[in-house]
């Protein structure tokens, strides 16, 4: 979780396609061309007063993540021993998907100093968005391989994460962050 948080910080600080000649020396140090939103240009999002601000991706990202990590399943979501062998290993794929993607991201970092940071964004984005639509396949493959009122309650389940997850996006990151869904 560490990882993909930084990765995300560091999303956010590539966005701001400043370089050391463009801003004010007092932000950073000169040998960093990043930026680092302030308060004002950030937007909070609270889900427990905004649940519908929270996109699906992140959500989901956030449940695989939580029951990969606790390497168990809710009882509360009374799956059948097949179901709960589907759920393992979408769980599975998940952490290796998870790691492929710090490894993506990874393959960025010697360009660094050396491609223009646009480049290097963009590059971020495409391999940021691929992560994301990896994860919304797996919650797809997990609900359409479990009963009706099994994905009901996995739904509710999920949804029911939003109310204890609060975030602070970049307001000119907010269309990426939102996407796919």
């Amino acid at each position: 979780m560490v990882q993909w948080v930084a990765a995300a910080i560091a999303a956010c600080l590539m966005s701001s396609g400043t370089t050391p000649g463009d801003r004010a020396p007092q932000q950073s140090s000169p040998k960093s061309p990043f930026a680092i939103a302030g308060p004002s240009e950030r937007l909070e999002i609270d889900g427990s007063k905004n649940p519908e601000l929270i996109p699906g991706w992140y959500i989901w990202e956030t449940f695989f993540r939580q029951l990969h990590t606790a390497g168990t399943i809710p009882s509360v979501l009374n799956l059948t021993t097949e179901e709960e062998r589907l759920l393992q290993m979408e769980l599975e794929q998940y952490g290796k998907s998870n790691q492929q993607c710090q490894r993506d991201i990874e393959t960025l970092r010697p360009l660094v100093g050396v491609a223009p940071i646009k480049a290097i964004n963009e590059k971020q984005r495409a391999i940021q968005l691929e992560c994301r639509r990896r994860s919304l396949d797996l919650r797809d493959r997990l609900l359409a391989g479990v009963r009706p009122e099994s994905s009901v309650a996995i739904i509710a389940w999920v949804e029911n994460l939003k109310t204890g997850i609060e975030i602070s996006v970049p307001k000119r990151e907010l269309a990426h962050f939102r996407e796919p869904e």
